[in-house]
């Protein structure tokens, strides 16, 4: 379990993680799937650092609920991306590879 809690996101999170959603097209900036809650894809909001009060533009990625997870469980803060697998397109637009 991540030593952060729900306190410690912002007041306006729901506003911040509407933006990004909007910003991301309402899509998985992953795998690309539209928000759909019916077929698991339900659009959710991911900090890269695991830190929930750092709302910046280069620590959130709009993810479906089955990206997010799987991101959750390999992703760590700075790794560097093998060269035989490209990084996704997100973490190209964050300045993160």
């Amino acid at each position: 379990m991540m030593p952060w809690t729900r306190s410690r996101y912002p007041e306006d999170w729901e506003t911040i993680a509407a933006r990004v959603k909007e910003r991301a097209g309402w899509r998985c900036e992953h795998c690309g799937h539209p928000h759909d809650p019916q077929s698991g894809h339900t659009l959710t909001v991911h900090h890269l650092d695991g830190n929930p009060s750092n709302c910046t533009f280069e620590n959130l990625v709009a993810l479906c609920q089955k990206c997010h997870l799987s991101l959750q469980a390999r992703y760590i803060p700075g790794q560097l991306w093998l060269p035989i697998v490209p990084p996704p397109s997100w973490a190209k637009r964050r300045g993160l590879a």
